[in-house]
């Protein structure tokens, strides 16, 4: 399978997911929320550009994702949760070259795969990759 972004659109949408992560702990400052219904909460601008991107709630929409990407995230030996176990970080690199792909295979392609791979990687860095695999995992919400 081909990637399905070039080495300078992973580094351009890395950048992109770094710069909201900035934005977001410059907000922490004065709001602590980290609900993604919260019209002002942090992560309220990732929440819409997924809810503008699938037409779909963005909870119900992470909740594929995850069941999507959960070997690579959520399963022990995955790639992402294995970088997670060792640093308790993802770099955003990383994020861009696992997601990609998984959102192409649930359908999404060009401007609407770099806006999802960016708004997933910013909340999945945001709120931990336990919390993710916890909050959106089958039989939640």
């Amino acid at each position: 399978m081909v990637p399905p972004f070039s080495d300078a659109d992973v580094q351009s949408l890395a950048a992109a997911i770094d710069q909201q992560l900035a934005n977001i702990e410059q907000m922490r400052s004065t709001s602590v929320q980290r609900s993604l219904e919260e019209p002002n909460a942090p992560l309220a601008q990732q929440a819409s550009a997924i809810e503008r991107v699938t037409q779909e709630n963005s909870i119900s929409f992470l909740k594929k994702f995850r069941a999507a990407a959960k070997a690579d995230l959520c399963d022990e030996g995955g790639v992402l949760n294995a970088q997670w176990q060792q640093w308790k970080d993802l770099a955003s690199g990383d994020v861009v070259k696992n997601f990609g792909p998984i959102l192409v295979a649930m359908g999404f392609t060009g401007v609407l795969l770099e806006t999802l791979v960016v708004a997933t990687g910013v909340i999945v860095i945001h709120i931990g990759l336990k919390a993710f695999c916890e909050e959106f995992g089958e039989g939640n919400g």
